[in-house]
């Protein structure tokens, strides 16, 4: 007896046979979460650092935080969650954005916010290439007539 519904199945065509514009939204996914993993891990190793005493760019350990909330925002877009894309792209906009004015009160806190642009833009880059790909995941999800597999007789 097949206890699979209808949904279920054409989940599994849908996954298993792969378009172009499929290939391309799950690339995009890939960058962006995986953007987040390298995010996470940075922060964990600079969280690590802080615990033993020494606080780098402003990191300490309740940083560690932050990593937890990396990673499961990091989860959620590896399931092709768009709630989860968008919450970690705004989320990486607003850290910086608070960031930036925390860092520029000190004296010589242009220099390294200057200095954090390039990198900031490469995961805001990566981050709206994950927001685009769930996105257009869902879209694709909807739009692609599942094509049913027969029955055994």
């Amino acid at each position: 007896m097949n206890t699979e519904s209808p949904q279920d199945a054409a989940a599994l065509v849908f996954r298993t046979r792969t378009t172009p514009e499929q290939a391309a939204a799950e690339k995009k996914i890939r960058m962006g979460w995986g953007a987040a993993l390298a995010s996470a891990g940075i922060t964990a190793v600079f969280s690590v650092v802080a615990m033993l005493g020494k606080s780098l760019a402003g990191v300490t350990a309740f940083s560690i935080l932050d990593v937890l909330l990396l990673l499961g925002l990091a989860f959620g877009m590896h399931r092709r969650s768009r709630t989860c894309a968008v919450i970690l792209l705004a989320y990486f906009l607003l850290s910086k954005v608070l960031q930036y004015m925390v860092v520029s009160a000190s004296a010589t806190g242009r220099i390294s916010v200057v200095s954090g642009i390039p990198m900031a833009l490469i995961f805001i880059y990566l981050y709206t290439q994950g927001v685009i790909g769930t996105f257009a995941w869902h879209r694709l999800r909807r739009t692609t007539p599942p094509e049913l597999p027969a029955s055994a007789p």
